[in-house]
Formats: C-alpha cells, structure tokens, sequence
C-alpha cells in the first residue's frame, strides 16, 4: 500500500484508467482527489500497521500466559497428592477454590472468607492464620492440616483450574 501510495497518482491513472473514456482529459480526477487517494493509501497502510502491531501483541501476551499457565500446572503436580490422602487433598483443593472465587464475586479479602467457607464446604474444619499473610492453615475434621495458599488481597480475576493456588499437605511454614 505504501508502494502504491509512492507512485505517482497522476501516471497510475493515466496508465490504468483512462483508456475506458473517450475524452480521459475531461474526466482527469483533480488535484486535490490525487492527494486524497495517496493519503488514503498512506492511511490504509498505517492501519494494517497498527493492526499487524496489535495482533502480533496479543497473541505474544497469550502465548506468554499459557506458559506461565503451564508451569503453575507443573508445579502444582509436583505437589505430593498423596502424602495426606487423595480425598482429603481434593477437599482442601476445593475448599481453596471456592475462597478464591467467593472473594472475586463478594469483592472481599480472601482471608475474612477462609473460615466460613472451610466450615460449610467440610463441617468441622477449622482455619488458623499464621504469621505469614499469604497463608493460611486448614485444618479438617478428621484433623488432617492443610497450608492454603491465599493472597491477602482479592484477585484481580477469578481464578482458573491452571492457577498457581495449591493446598499443601501439612503446616503452614
């Protein structure tokens, strides 16, 4: 577009359009419509540009995302499932979750929801907060502990099954 956009208007025309008319100096667009389709030209090229620029961005910032989305996949499958018992893991898994998503609807710290959701998704279970702010001790009725992984602040987004939030088997650290 830009190549078209460089060439002369006048001689385009004169080359490609004004065979079809029998008098082509009566119908010879004017100046000002030469320098309205070379600007035309310009800004149809500056707009694949920037779209070009944008779509290439895009699909940079996802790919980027699905890797990031993968490694947290890898790393929470090296978490040792099975060190307190599958079930109890899928609970503690649940139960995370469901804090994480509560606090993006209610728009509310995940550790003011901790409590209430642990006790109604496992009657009995009991949330202690440790020192560090970013975790918290989960701890079920048959008095299996869990280390839940919540940020102090509600996320920005509602967490996805690839997100890095993993219970941990055992206490807090």
């Amino acid at each position: 577009m830009l190549l078209v956009a460089l060439i002369d208007p006048r001689k385009r025309w004169w080359s490609f359009t004004a065979w079809r008319y029998r008098d082509p100096d009566a119908v010879e667009p004017s100046d000002a419509a030469y320098s309205a389709e070379r600007m035309g030209w310009v800004v149809g090229a500056l707009a694949i540009f920037a779209l070009t620029g944008g779509l290439v961005a895009f699909v940079h910032h996802q790919s980027a995302d699905q890797h990031r989305a993968d490694q947290a996949a890898q790393a929470s499958a090296s978490v040792p499932a099975q060190a307190s018992g599958g079930g109890d893991m899928a609970t503690a898994n649940d139960i995370t979750q469901k804090i994480l998503q509560l606090s993006f609807k209610q728009d509310r710290r995940p550790r003011t929801l901790a409590g209430q959701v642990a006790a109604s998704v496992e009657p009995g279970a009991t949330v202690t907060f440790p020192t560090d702010p970013d975790f918290v001790s989960l701890t079920l009725a048959d008095g299996k502990t869990f280390c839940l992984n919540l940020p102090p602040d509600a996320p920005t987004k509602a967490p996805g099954p690839a997100d890095p939030i993993v219970s941990i088997p055992g206490p807090c650290p």
